[in-house]
């Protein structure tokens, strides 16, 4: 209880404080004498100790250098009886209590110390009790409140009453999503000053915290979560860090908030696998496509909406397979990366990997590879994160198809430098290139031997230049000139011979055809070269 409580008290009203009156707001839990003139090295906060005033009429005790310690030690005062030795509390030893705001009071005369000790001890152990009672009471209120499931505004509103602090609860990116009835400012202007003003790492805030807000006091405490990434946050209003029984009514409340997080976080991870399980569905051709649009129009998603799909997968040296510690670790930070962006991204799990369904409307390079430059300090060293994204955008009645495009994209990000590769349709060259080499090679010298015999090595680069030019400018001659910085005539030229040496004419569509796959097949070569 408060010192200035303690003399309120009809049987401690006749006490009188003679310094340090701005103190009296100081707490006090016991009483002790001044038995010796070592009593500064005994000291404990919260203490009060009353003298007859002996110690300083002998100077065993400087009465200055006890009342630093007891400021220092936090103690809530000093007696000095009446009548008796009061005489030798000087002037400056009471001006010194004055700025330290450390209370100095005089006791009754006509009572013995012993006496006096009782009576206050009587009080503070009064007080002490009916804390106690209330705290136990608050305690059982609230988990009565509890078995009822109740909503997080009726909790905050009970708390609220049984405290006398307004409170207000946060989720883990420092938005405001309820609050007591007479919380006296919005929840939207309470959200842009914590997240925009106050500049706080709500991210790795993991100890309480206090900021002044329109010159009210906030007091910021985190919440237990299963999950660190999840975590909450409980504000209250005015919450007096010297008052034991604030603080330990707090600690109900914070209990209780936490408790009630917990059962959020289950129902969460509940729908975050019935969501999964969904989308397994779609994937699988398991529901039709009319009840798939029907679900996603329940869950707000317009049917029609494109999407890119990506897979997230965390990869080691040494595991084969992953621990679920660190999947359920990638699995939150993406959700909450998701959550604190606003991003208009789904996720759901597949195996060992993390499925996101990225809205065409945003860019999906661009947002993962903000998600891996944001997850991977994070985890382990051993570990990397790579993700990988579908070219196409489509319905999610096509998930399959996205997919598919997806995990082939992760299957080339594990032996790629960048963390972040987009699956690449395979066009003419690419297809070119899955050819086996002794097979591409027995076929351009089988096509283009006849270019080999009566020219020169140099004439022979020439023709099969001109020839692919040819090809590439879809036959246009000027295009080709240009290319190779040559006149059009010479590209006739050359383009006649290569007829003439071949044996084929270039106006003929199946030999033209043939001719054209052994000249990118030539190609292919020069530049694995």
């Amino acid at each position: 209880m408060r010192l200035q409580t303690l003399l309120q008290t009809p049987t401690l009203q006749h006490m009188r404080v003679i310094a340090g009156e701005r103190g009296l707001n100081r707490e006090i839990n016991n009483i002790g004498m001044i038995e010796s003139p070592d009593i500064a090295d005994f000291l404990k906060a919260h203490q009060f100790l009353i003298t007859n005033g002996f110690p300083f009429s002998n100077a065993t005790t400087d009465p200055k250098a006890l009342i630093k310690a007891m400021h220092q030690a936090n103690c809530a005062g000093l007696g000095v009886k009446d009548q008796r030795y009061i005489d030798h509390v000087s002037s400056d030893v009471l001006a010194l209590a004055d700025e330290l705001d450390f209370p100095i009071i005089v006791t009754p005369a006509d009572e013995l110390i012993s006496e006096t000790m009782r009576n206050m001890l009587t009080i503070i152990l009064k007080s002490q009790t009916d804390e106690l009672s209330r705290i136990v009471q608050v305690n059982q209120t609230l988990a009565d409140l509890l078995l009822k499931d109740p909503s997080h505004t009726t909790v905050l509103n009970k708390c609220t009453e049984l405290i006398g602090h307004p409170l207000f609860l946060m989720d883990s990116h420092f938005r405001v999503v309820s609050a007591a009835q007479n919380l006296p400012m919005t929840r939207a202007s309470l959200t842009d000053f914590l997240r925009n003003q106050t500049q706080i790492d709500y991210f790795n805030l993991h100890t309480r915290i206090t900021v002044t807000y329109n010159q009210t006091q906030l007091t910021i405490i985190p919440l237990f979560s299963a999950y660190k990434e999840n975590k909450a946050f409980v504000g209250v209003l005015n919450l007096d860090p010297k008052n034991s029984t604030d603080q330990m009514l707090a600690q109900v409340v914070i209990n209780t908030l936490s408790f009630v997080n917990s059962r959020v976080d289950m129902l969460n991870e509940s729908a975050f696998r019935n969501q999964s399980g969904f989308y397994l569905n779609v994937m699988d051709g398991g529901i039709s496509n009319e009840l798939v649009n029907k679900t996603l129009k329940a869950r707000g998603t317009e049917p029609t909406t494109k999407f890119h799909c990506a897979t997230i997968l965390v990869t080691t040296h040494h595991q084969p397979l992953l621990s679920n510690h660190l999947l359920e670790q990638v699995q939150q930070l993406t959700l909450w990366f998701i959550k604190e962006f606003q991003a208009s991204v789904i996720a759901f799990s597949l195996k060992q990997q993390l499925v996101l369904l990225i809205n065409d409307d945003q860019n999906a390079q661009d947002f993962l590879t903000a998600l891996v430059n944001f997850i991977q300090p994070k985890l382990d060293k051993q570990a990397r994160l790579i993700a990988g994204y579908s070219y196409s955008t489509l319905p999610l009645t096509e998930l399959a198809t996205i997919y598919n495009e997806a995990a082939e994209a992760l299957a080339l990000s594990k032996n790629s430098p960048h963390a972040v590769t987009i699956y690449r349709p395979k066009y003419v060259k690419e297809l070119i290139s899955l050819i086996p080499d002794n097979e591409a090679k027995s076929f351009v010298e089988r096509v283009l031997g006849g270019l080999v015999g009566g020219v020169s090595a140099n004439e022979q680069l020439n023709l099969l230049n001109t020839l692919y030019g040819y090809f590439y400018y879809h036959q246009n001659i000027a295009e080709v000139a240009g290319h190779l910085a040559i006149h059009r005539n010479t590209v006739i030229y050359r383009l006649k011979k290569i007829e003439k040496m071949l044996t084929l004419n270039l106006d003929d569509p199946e030999q033209t055809q043939t001719l054209e796959m052994a000249v990118l097949l030539w190609h292919n070569q020069q530049l694995q070269k």
